[in-house]
């Protein structure tokens, strides 16, 4: 396992001493991922209590140093983009990049919108946000509250089938208030 450390080693000093993204090793987080089975096999496999402790240790030692190297990458990934610089991106980073440059595409789209006073514009972005909106049961009444959608809704008597937007009715999912019964 002394390799993984070493890998780990390079990876991360090489990030933290780069203001750009640091090059990875060829295939890294397939290596990491790779190790990281290993050593759940060895938990589930090791003899001794002492063994299985050892693997779970590192493997999550593992788990802990790759994740806090992928929020400095991802840190950066962000920077660079809304300064629009060019940066490189691992190979298995390259799925980040598409919804990263579309959101930062976006946000600066709005504060153009509000930059410019162009209040219309505004508007029809905000309304262009797709919503997903849950059919639920209330449990209890509920006031009338306003969606993301901007839509009053409400007021509500337990027993009442509604449909709300998915956002408001997680928030009562997770109080008890209504129970979900689909997606519409």
């Amino acid at each position: 396992m002394q390799d993984i450390i070493n890998l780990l080693n390079q990876a991360v000093n090489g990030e933290l001493k780069e203001e750009n993204l640091s090059k990875l090793p060829v295939g890294f987080y397939g290596i990491i991922a790779l190790r990281v089975k290993q050593l759940k096999i060895m938990e589930l496999t090791a003899s001794t209590e002492e063994a299985k402790n050892a693997a779970k240790s590192l493997r999550k030692l593992i788990i802990e140093i790759v994740s806090k190297l992928i929020d400095i990458r991802i840190k950066k990934m962000v920077e660079k983009a809304l300064a629009g610089e060019a940066f490189e991106a691992d190979e298995y980073e390259k799925p980040l990049i598409v919804p990263l440059m579309s959101f930062i595409s976006n946000a600066n789209r709005l504060k153009s919108f509000i930059n410019e006073g162009k209040i219309k514009e505004l508007e029809v972005f905000h309304k262009s946000a797709p919503i997903s909106y849950y059919l639920v049961q209330f449990l209890k009444p509920v006031d009338k509250f306003v969606g993301p959608d901007l839509i009053e809704y409400g007021p509500f008597e337990a027993g009442d089938l509604a449909t709300i937007p998915q956002e408001n009715a997680k928030i009562l999912i997770d109080k008890n208030i209504v129970m979900k019964v689909g997606e519409v």
